[in-house]
């Protein structure tokens, strides 16, 4: 009787022990005591959150926005996380959340990226007009200047595109747009007090904007992109000098036609408000003569359209050529060209009695609105 007694004992005894080790822990764990290094990051910065009591964490949030984290390098001391890509910028909780529903926060400030500027167009344009700035990372903007000169922000509802108006009193200057997370500036300037498609300032800027982007042909020595000799008007500009020994007869600098497929240059304006403006210097080359083309897209040949004119005067001239005044056949016609089937721009010179040099910068066609 004693031993059945034992035995019983026994094994409620280890029936006891094995329930007891095998029955689930049900400790209510409380973070507490969080700090996070780095205590403030951009966006998509791998951080650490520690602590005490962190078993089983289910979320992490900055704010209300949920991050990501893998609970396989997670311990009680510590968590590993990335701050979110969209996660709000500024001060702000992150909450951690358990599998029973506590939550414990600490104190977080998520930094804005700085902003960029891609691009703006028009990049020529009288006070009044609407320019479109495109980039990145256009939130929280502060102000945007057009040099020292505030604009008006019209529309800024983008991350990626706003809207300016340039105000009265604006000059030609970088664009800068100004937010919390810092200052960009444009590579290029706005002009301010002409509407106009720039095609090259021979410094960056335009649909054909540097040397690469003209090539020469005929009775010329060579075409290059210069800085000096003469002084320049603004940086760069494109020198050419006709080869009074050439046998071809002609020579001169073209743009490289928009693509292979002749695209144009896009322009709407209407042809009786549209002007091709150059600034010209001859270095001292008194008898020299331009011959402004522009060629339109047709389907063969192409069409050219024509005007010669002398640059007689010393240092830097601005000339304007109204397209009415741009003839086909070389000048030698009757028929205008369309600016909107305006492929290339091209300088020639007529012919070859006098020692010539042209050089050339800011190429483009001024308009007014319709």
């Amino acid at each position: 009787m004693k031993k059945h007694i034992l035995v019983c004992t026994v094994l409620c005894t280890l029936a006891t022990t094995l329930y007891t080790g095998c029955k689930k822990d049900e400790t209510v764990h409380t973070p507490g005591n969080l700090s996070v290094s780095p205590a403030s990051a951009l966006p998509e910065t791998f951080i650490t959150i520690t602590g005490s009591d962190m078993d089983d964490i289910v979320s992490i949030k900055f704010d209300t926005t949920v991050a990501s984290f893998s609970s396989v390098f997670n311990t009680s001391g510590s968590l590993f996380t990335t701050v979110p890509t969209n996660a709000r910028y500024g001060s702000q909780p992150i909450t951690i959340t358990n599998r029973a529903g506590i939550t414990s926060t600490v104190d977080f400030t998520v930094l804005q990226p700085a902003p960029a500027i891609n691009s703006f167009t028009p990049g020529n344009a009288p006070p009044g007009d609407t320019i479109t700035i495109t980039g990145k990372m256009f939130v929280n903007i502060n102000a945007i200047y057009i040099g020292t000169k505030k604009a008006i922000i019209i529309d800024s509802s983008s991350r990626f595109t706003t809207k300016i108006v340039i105000p009265v009193g604006a000059v030609s200057g970088l664009l800068s747009v100004v937010t919390a997370g810092g200052t960009s500036y444009s590579a290029g300037a706005l002009t301010v007090g002409e509407r106009a498609y720039l095609i090259a300032d021979f410094d960056g800027a335009g649909l054909s904007p540097n040397g690469n982007s003209w090539y020469g042909y005929g009775d010329i020595t060579g075409k290059a992109i210069a800085s000096s000799n003469p002084d320049p008007l603004s940086g760069n500009f494109i020198k050419m000098i006709s080869n009074q020994s050439g046998t071809a007869g002609y020579g001169g600098i073209s743009t490289y036609p928009n693509t292979t497929a002749d695209k144009t240059f896009g322009m709407t304006s209407a042809k009786e408000k549209t002007i091709l403006k150059f600034d010209i210097n001859n270095n001292g080359k008194t008898g020299t003569q331009i011959q402004a083309i522009v060629e339109e897209v047709a389907t063969s040949p192409k069409n050219n359209y024509a005007k010669t004119v002398s640059i007689n005067g010393t240092g830097w001239n601005t000339i304007a050529i109204p397209l009415t005044e741009m003839l086909d056949s070389y000048g030698g016609g009757s028929t205008t060209p369309t600016p909107s089937k305006i492929i290339t721009v091209k300088f020639h010179f007529p012919n070859k009695s006098n020692p010539m040099e042209a050089n050339i910068d800011n190429v483009r066609f001024a308009w007014e609105k319709n």
